[in-house]
């Protein structure tokens, strides 16, 4: 009984954790596009941006790490490693905006836009990965 409960929990605290960051995404994303001035037809077309862009951004990260491992293989230097990174995962995120724009009929970015999107997308990432890189392991 008192494994259920538990998993009942642990199931329950996924779930807000889940729907914490899909609204936090949501409301960058409603607010990314009230700054910027993009339109979108309603919250359902934004939503579906959303849910294609991470669909999107999901399938092409294996490409994306598949490349990285050349990369790696191909170059000694840590910057040339650390540009070529960068590179990579702003085209992937662009490439996901771009696609998941082109996809949803109620949401118009100019490239501009998509760029700048994929940009503060990309800064939201490198300082997530970087608020969750744990350093002592790296030291060890």
């Amino acid at each position: 009984m008192q494994q259920s409960v538990h998993a009942l929990w642990q199931g329950l605290k996924w779930l807000m954790a889940t729907s914490a960051v899909c609204y936090i995404f949501l409301l960058f994303c409603v607010l990314f596009f009230h700054l910027t001035g993009a339109f979108y037809q309603s919250i359902l077309s934004m939503l579906l941006f959303m849910g294609i862009y991470v669909v999107l951004g999901i399938s092409f990260e294996h490409v994306e790490h598949v490349l990285m491992r050349v990369v790696r293989k191909c170059r000694s230097k840590k910057r040339s490693i650390v540009f070529y990174a960068i590179s990579i995962h702003l085209l992937f995120i662009w490439g996901a905006v771009y696609l998941s724009d082109e996809l949803v009929g109620g949401i118009l970015l100019s490239t501009s836009e998509e760029i700048l999107f994929a940009l503060s997308l990309w800064l939201f990432h490198f300082l997530l990965d970087y608020a969750t890189f744990s350093f002592e392991k790296e030291a060890q």
